[in-house]
């Protein structure tokens, strides 16, 4: 058996309870969309609540543009910066220093649209909360050490070499599997629509770079034995989460 865990972002409740059987395809968690933003700064930017107002480069009652920086932290040797901006235009309605959320009001009508977190497999719910989902499933995975972006489902494509040259429309909607991922090659990734990329190094300025992008593709490092394992699995689907660093086999 093997335990998925999967993140729930901000404002998600699980639609499932610890116990229930689950199958692939199932709502598990779900999100009213609503007029307000909610932003969690201390998880995006990976520091504490108290150091927040540090970083804070607006205030409530302060106006904000898509695209406007929110809150910028530096490296350690302050040669590098991380940037967290805003996904939409509105109003920065408060900081709530217990949670570490910036809500900003959008003035988006208020309905019923619903936003979902889909199950990947099928399994057993064995932990619900507002953080997380862990599903136990009879499905094989593995978990890597470091990791930026979303989620992806896609066949397994491995490269011939770490050359941005081997990235073309073969690789488009596909999970690519290389040894040293340069900034190069993730970028053109992003761009032509791989579906996610994994490596068995990532450098950290990259991964910066992507965070401070905001681009969704999810990008995983793993060790060089669990390389070998996608390596066998090649032309079959896995499910990648670059939150909980997770990949999962999903074909039999």
């Amino acid at each position: 058996m093997t335990s998925l865990p999967i993140s729930l972002p901000d404002g998600f409740s699980p639609s499932i309870k610890a116990g229930d059987q689950v199958t692939s395809g199932q709502i598990i968690a779900t999100r009213i969309l609503n007029n307000d933003e909610i932003i969690n700064i201390p998880k995006l930017l990976g520091i504490k609540r108290s150091h927040v107002k540090n970083v804070l480069k607006k205030s409530p009652g302060d106006l904000v543009k898509q695209g406007d920086i929110i809150a910028q932290k530096k490296s350690l040797l302050g040669t590098k910066s991380v940037a967290l901006r805003s996904r939409v235009s509105g109003t920065i309605l408060r900081y709530e220093r217990d949670s570490g959320n910036l809500v900003i009001k959008t003035g988006a009508s208020v309905n019923s649209d619903k936003e979902n977190v889909i199950s990947p497999v099928d399994g057993k719910a064995v932990l619900c909360n507002n953080n997380e989902i862990v599903l136990e499933t009879n499905k094989e995975g593995i978990i890597g050490s470091k990791s930026v972006g979303g989620k992806g489902e896609g066949e397994v494509l491995v490269l011939l070499a770490d050359d941005p040259y081997y990235l073309n429309t073969q690789t488009i909607g596909k999970i690519v599997v290389g040894e040293s991922l340069t900034q190069e090659m993730l970028l053109k990734a992003i761009g032509i629509g791989v579906m996610g990329m994994i490596g068995t190094k990532v450098n950290d300025e990259d991964i910066e770079l992507i965070q401070e992008k905001k681009f969704d593709m999810p990008i995983l490092e793993i060790t060089k034995e669990s390389r070998e394992q996608l390596i066998e699995w090649s032309g079959k689907k896995v499910f990648l989460d670059a939150e909980s660093k997770s990949i999962v086999f999903l074909q039999l």
